[in-house]
């Protein structure tokens, strides 16, 4: 484990505060245009940062996961994620993400979007609750 590995993950434990924060401000304006699009945004970068997390969290565990859905697998076989059917919605709606610019997915991400903030929420409580764990 290099030494700037203990900072980076507190870093990304960081940002994930950070970013679940901001989908909840987010999603209690999300009747708005710009809030809707911010909600969006920040359901991306809680995906990038929680996936990422779980990526380090498993190395240190020292089990490979270079993809956010064998990171997420990790995250479920060690309890950090407790709800397997609304993280597996995220990996589906994150990969059809890409697709945004279709109003119709747009808004049905959107409906999803209170489920997927507690899930990363919830993910942020385990990983800080945690902390003897991380490293």
């Amino acid at each position: 484990m290099s030494h700037a590995e203990p900072e980076r993950f507190e870093l990304l434990l960081a940002d994930l505060q950070r970013v679940v924060h901001r989908l909840e401000c987010a999603l209690q304006r999300a009747d708005q245009e710009f809030a809707a699009d911010s909600a969006l945004l920040h359901f991306n970068l809680a995906f990038e940062v929680s996936w990422k997390l779980l990526k380090l969290h498993a190395a240190r565990a020292g089990v490979p996961a270079p993809t956010p859905r064998a990171a997420f697998r990790h995250g479920l076989q060690v309890g950090l994620i407790t709800d397997e059917a609304t993280f597996e919605r995220i990996l589906r709606q994150r990969n059809d993400a890409v697709h945004l610019y279709r109003a119709s997915m747009a808004r049905a991400l959107l409906i999803e979007l209170p489920d997927f903030h507690a899930a990363f929420a919830a993910l942020h409580a385990a990983v800080s609750s945690r902390p003897n764990e991380a490293g």
